[in-house]
């Protein structure tokens, strides 16, 4: 299920639909991410991966009016949320980049942010290295990835359920280009390491998203990654509701009246270059 082989800009519809929702979901993890940041007025900040730009917005009070935050993304239909976003805020550009061949010169940047975006590039120490080399010396590297499959069941059972049923080919979610592909905490480390970043830091940053139930939880897996939205597109009525019943019996355990709260597990890598 590698993530690497589909496109972002399908499901960017999605990401702008969910948009308060997926924010709701990833706000502990924002917040421990903006404590890694730190101070930075008249700082200036790129953002990788950069989604549907609530980070970015939130970088850029961050950086001030004499500060920049470049907020970028490789997927054109992202990039397009990002302009829609973002628009009105002075201290904001918009670029499209590939994070394994960023298109800025050496040494420009403060910081480098990236949420959740380095596990899915097709070569992680390649996207290392050019957030070493964009960095200024002494400049900040906070990045994240998720944690182990096992403690992210939020998005583990739906893709566990299609791959059950056939929906999705390919190699699990751990291979390269995969939401987990990063997930093993000292392989993390030494990635970032070896792309010569020093006072490497990588801290586990626990979270819980809540959803209304199981229909909600498969409506937003399935319109947010790549995979398991060109899976759905194809399948029938019959196959949806398969997969629902099997989401719901992976996800039982954390059902109550008011719905799922189900938990999340990142990495937070902190380092310098």
């Amino acid at each position: 299920m590698s993530v690497a082989q589909c496109s972002w800009s399908d499901v960017a519809a999605g990401w702008d639909r969910w948009r308060d929702a997926i924010e709701a979901g990833d706000r502990d993890l924002t917040e421990a991410m903006l404590k890694h940041v730190g101070d930075v007025p008249g700082r200036e900040v790129l953002e990788l991966a950069a989604g549907a730009g609530e980070l970015a917005a939130r970088l850029a009070e961050r950086v001030g009016p004499d500060g920049r935050v470049v907020a970028s993304d490789e997927a054109e239909g992202m990039v397009g949320l990002l302009i829609r976003r973002l628009a009105g805020l002075p201290n904001v550009e918009v670029a499209r980049a590939d994070a394994c061949a960023i298109p800025s010169a050496d040494a420009t940047y403060d910081v480098v942010v990236c949420r959740m975006g380095l596990m899915l590039v097709a070569e992680p120490p390649a996207a290392a290295a050019e957030m070493h080399r964009v960095l200024k010396p002494g400049g900040r590297l906070v990045a994240a990835v998720w944690a182990e499959a096992a403690a992210n069941p939020w998005l583990a059972s739906v893709g566990m359920a299609a791959m059950m049923h056939g929906l999705v080919a390919g190699g699990p979610p751990t291979g390269p280009g995969g939401p987990f592909s990063l997930a093993d905490r000292d392989a993390l480390h030494r990635l970032v390491e070896n792309a010569g970043f020093a006072d490497v830091t990588v801290e586990p940053c626990i979270g819980e998203r809540h959803y209304s139930g199981t229909e909600q939880l498969v409506e937003m897996g399935t319109s947010l990654a790549p995979p398991l939205h060109a899976a759905l597109a194809r399948a029938t009525p019959e196959q949806r509701a398969t997969l629902e019943e099997t989401v719901r019996q992976l996800t039982s355990a954390y059902a109550d009246g008011a719905g799922l709260d189900l938990p999340t597990k990142a990495w937070i890598v902190t380092a310098v270059a």
